[in-house]
């Protein structure tokens, strides 16, 4: 069964190695369903309060704040995506060899190193925006506590 993109996409990001039975192809098509048009509905909400307040203040002000919104409105979407899949177990897998478990070993680490990139390349961009806030050290904890997450992640997930 030759599986959309989408769905390639759903299993690479959280972690699912198991094909997709109707069921479980059902639960993420609602699930995804409801996070698009929670982030329409924010989108719309978005622009008109940005032209509101466009109006009464700078710009530039209203461009930072919109950064900021829009990357929570997204972790709050892919918080609610990471739910749907543990609680239906689909990130649950027996690994029936052990090239396919080293398979996914490898997959979990990369993912989360590119994620660990992704957040540290925003908050450098954060950083320069806002004209040099962060200290130093919030760049050596946020990593090693995600580094030490990821660990803890491996060892539920592998072990």
């Amino acid at each position: 069964m030759n599986e959309s993109l989408f769905i390639r996409l759903v299993k690479y990001f959280y972690g699912i190695n198991k094909p997709f039975d109707e069921f479980t192809n059902k639960v993420i098509s609602e699930a995804v369903n409801k996070v698009a048009f929670g982030l329409i509905i924010f989108l719309f909400a978005s622009i008109f309060v940005s032209l509101g307040i466009g109006n009464f203040d700078d710009t530039s002000d209203i461009a930072i704040g919109m950064i900021f919104a829009d990357a929570i409105a997204v972790l709050i979407a892919l918080t609610y995506m990471d739910i749907v899949v543990k609680r239906h177990g689909l990130d649950e897998y027996d690994y029936s060899n052990d090239s396919e478990r080293k398979i996914a070993i490898r997959s979990f680490i990369i993912q989360n190193l590119i994620t660990l990139v992704a957040i540290m390349t925003l908050l450098i961009c954060f950083n320069l925006i806002l004209g040099g806030g962060f200290d130093f050290i919030f760049f050596v904890i946020y990593p090693i506590g995600f580094v030490f997450s990821m660990y803890l992640g491996y060892r539920r997930k592998f072990k």
